[in-house]
């Protein structure tokens, strides 16, 4: 038996969100790239009655550490794109990616609540050019850096009341196509 027949036998014998949670850690890994008109397990077309949203963030410095900035963008279903631009002290590129996406999603929840929204009834597409916030997030990689551990733990605090969540790696010609930057 080779190696690819025993992790497909270990695969098969996962649950079917066992599967899926693969499925999405690997693809963040960019292991799997999306198919046109592929719809993931467990992704907002799988469940009728679900908010779909995307949420797309990107952060960086001007020198590193340098004052840092980042963007990001509410993607709702039939809407344009909501772009909100973020300025943040003296800081590193990782630091600004996290705290951007901190930011929204503070915002997002904030925004829910005045709408009287259920977070759980929203499923939440994350994409960013980062690889590092990406995989640390999908506890792929370690947070070994103690000024990114805070900012993990909020992030992931941050992530739990939605009803599902992906995070996925998109190549940065995407976020600055959409972002500006």
């Amino acid at each position: 038996m080779t190696k690819i027949d025993e992790i497909l036998r270990a695969i098969a014998s996962l649950s079917e969100e066992e599967r899926a949670a693969l499925w999405r850690r690997a693809h963040a890994m960019g292991l799997l790239p999306l198919v046109a008109g592929e719809v993931p397990p467990g992704s907002p077309q799988d469940q009728p009655g679900a908010i779909p949203l995307t949420l797309v963030f990107d952060g960086g410095s001007r020198g590193n550490p340098g004052p840092g900035y980042g963007s990001y963008a509410f993607l709702w279903p039939g809407k344009p794109p909501e772009i909100h631009r973020l300025r943040f002290g003296t800081l590193t590129n990782n630091e600004a990616e996290y705290d951007t996406l901190i930011a929204a999603l503070e915002a997002l929840l904030g925004r829910l609540a005045r709408e009287g929204v259920d977070p759980g009834d929203v499923h939440l597409d994350i994409r960013g050019d980062s690889r590092l916030v990406i995989n640390q997030i999908n506890g792929v990689w370690r947070v070994r850096e103690p000024r990114l551990q805070a900012r993990w733990q909020k992030a992931r605090a941050l992530l739990e009341p939605f009803g599902r969540v992906t995070l996925r790696h998109q190549p940065r010609e995407r976020s600055v196509n959409l972002l500006g930057h």
